[in-house]
């Protein structure tokens, strides 16, 4: 675990990342097995906000009148994202809208990833959901606010604290590394 990961959580206006765009960023970097930096931020999509997409999350269209553009912080955001393995819940989704979002400024990004929800799966087969408010009910973890960005990376870095302490690093170690993927 003497690695970089970046636990992410992207929420956006839909479920396509080549029409839909991101409206909220939420990283938490984890250096050594401890946090580096947090990062948070609303993006202004330039485009509609769907009202269930307001309703899920809270994010209005108002809301992001005065927010950045992810132009005005794709930078800081490649930073963070550079030289670490990508963490995020059912992982394409999050990774897609990112890459596309790079893309519309003519910049590639990639990165090695795994996906929580995959690694939940493969160390507990016996449990039926594996979505993220089945991880949070099942292993009794605070979500100070759901369907927002930081909230549900943080979540994410406290299943994977917990999947250590509960299995130990070595044997976390084991199944870990093998759910890692090259970058695509």
């Amino acid at each position: 675990m003497d690695s970089t990961f970046t636990f992410v959580d992207v929420e956006t206006t839909g479920l396509s990342p080549k029409s839909d765009r991101i409206i909220e960023i939420g990283i938490v970097k984890v250096k050594n097995n401890r946090v580096s930096k947090i990062y948070e931020t609303l993006i202004n999509p330039k485009i509609r906000i769907p009202r269930i997409i307001t309703q899920i999350t809270g994010i209005s269209q108002k809301s992001l009148w005065s927010a950045p553009s992810f132009r005005e912080v794709m930078n800081d955001v490649y930073r963070l994202l550079s030289n670490s393995v990508f963490v995020a819940h059912n992982v394409s989704f999050d990774y897609n809208f990112l890459q596309n979002e790079f893309e519309r400024y003519g910049y590639e990004f990639q990165s090695p990833y795994f996906c929580t929800a995959k690694l939940s799966r493969s160390i507990f087969p016996e449990f039926r959901h594996h979505n993220l408010d089945s991880i949070i009910e099942r292993f009794s973890i605070e979500c100070e606010n759901r369907h927002r960005a930081l909230g549900d990376a943080k979540v994410l870095w406290e299943f994977f604290q917990i999947l250590q302490k509960n299995l130990g690093k070595k044997k976390f170690t084991k199944i870990l590394l093998p759910q890692i993927r090259s970058a695509r």
